[in-house]
């Protein structure tokens, strides 16, 4: 807990507060911090209302290869962008009660492919290790896909192809759900205590078991290869702006240094629910999605690292790649 907000709980589970030079202050940050059910369910049910429709339309053009593809795409950017709701509920922010959160979270786990106890566990040791190679999660399982920029465009289409983010979902639901839990200590370091391990092993199995009648729904129904389609281009629209985060930044410094928040349009911002502003949210957890905007205005001008745009970001970075 920093010494400026000795009384002050930033989140019932993150209850820390890691941007520790004043950029806002202790009045600023109680008002910002303030949960609005009305404005989450409304945007929650329009995200996820996005997805189920899309998913029915690809399935109805499925013989009409122009449409199915138009369908397919959008789809897969809705499906790439589900991660944003299933961020903020899993952190509890999105709504006032646990309860409502954890049903946020679940109807948006299924879809984005991961267990939210599993999340939990893995996301807060991400904010805790920010950039720390020997104990960030998010690096140490693909320590050559998120610490740094690849030094060639090969290698920039090895991260943005979402092979990375298919492996960090993938092995702990399959680990998790098959291996006994006495020895999940060889395999990751970022596993809840043993008493809770047996709850997060029945959410892999239950999340493992659903994904499996998916595709086998895929394989014998008409159409079912366009939503696996979906799914793949989902993860390479998902890639493109995760790697934003943190990607090429100082691994030692404050937070503000070790994190980066984009610029872009009010219709990314939407589907992102804010999340481009990731050095507010990494600085100050417990402001929900709904109030990233407002706190990126009180402190952009003190931002070690503001990228203009997603697309600029990445343009920058391929300007200095070698082609191999």
């Amino acid at each position: 807990m920093s010494a400026r907000y000795p009384m002050l709980r930033v989140s019932a589970d993150m209850d820390e507060i890691f941007e520790h030079n004043g950029l806002l202050t202790r009045e600023a940050l109680r008002e910002l911090q303030a949960r609005d059910d009305r404005l989450s369910v409304t945007r929650l049910g329009l995200h996820t209302g996005a997805l189920v429709l899309l998913g029915w339309l690809t399935l109805r053009v499925a013989n009409e290869p122009v449409l199915a593809l138009g369908f397919s795409i959008a789809l897969a950017w809705v499906w790439a962008t589900i991660f944003a709701p299933f961020h903020e509920c899993t952190h509890r922010t999105a709504f006032r009660s646990r309860r409502a959160n954890a049903i946020g979270a679940w109807l948006t786990a299924i879809p984005f492919g991961m267990a939210p106890a599993v999340y939990r566990a893995f996301h807060f040791e991400h904010h805790r290790h920010t950039q720390d190679p020997a104990r960030d999660p998010e690096i140490m399982e693909n320590p050559h896909v998120f610490s740094s920029w690849p030094t060639s465009f090969f290698g920039w289409l090895i991260m943005c192809s979402g092979y990375g983010l298919i492996v960090l979902k993938c092995r702990p639901m399959f680990g998790f759900a098959t291996t006994p839990t006495a020895s999940w200590d060889e395999r990751v370091t970022w596993i809840p205590p043993l008493n809770e391990r047996r709850a997060l092993a029945r959410e892999c199995r239950l999340l493992l078991a659903l994904w499996i009648a998916f595709f086998i729904a895929c394989i014998v129904t008409d159409g079912g290869g366009w939503l696996l389609f979906a799914l793949l281009l989902a993860h390479v629209f998902e890639s493109l702006w995760l790697v934003a985060e943190h990607t090429g930044l100082p691994l030692r410094g404050t937070i503000t240094e070790r994190t980066r928040s984009v610029e872009t349009n009010a219709f990314v911002r939407w589907w992102l629910w804010n999340m481009n502003y990731h050095t507010e949210h990494h600085a100050w957890p417990g402001v929900p999605w709904h109030r990233l905007d407002d706190a990126h205005r009180r402190v952009v001008d003190k931002l070690e690292h503001n990228a203009n745009s997603y697309t600029a970001l990445h343009r920058e970075v391929l300007a200095t790649r070698d082609p191999l």
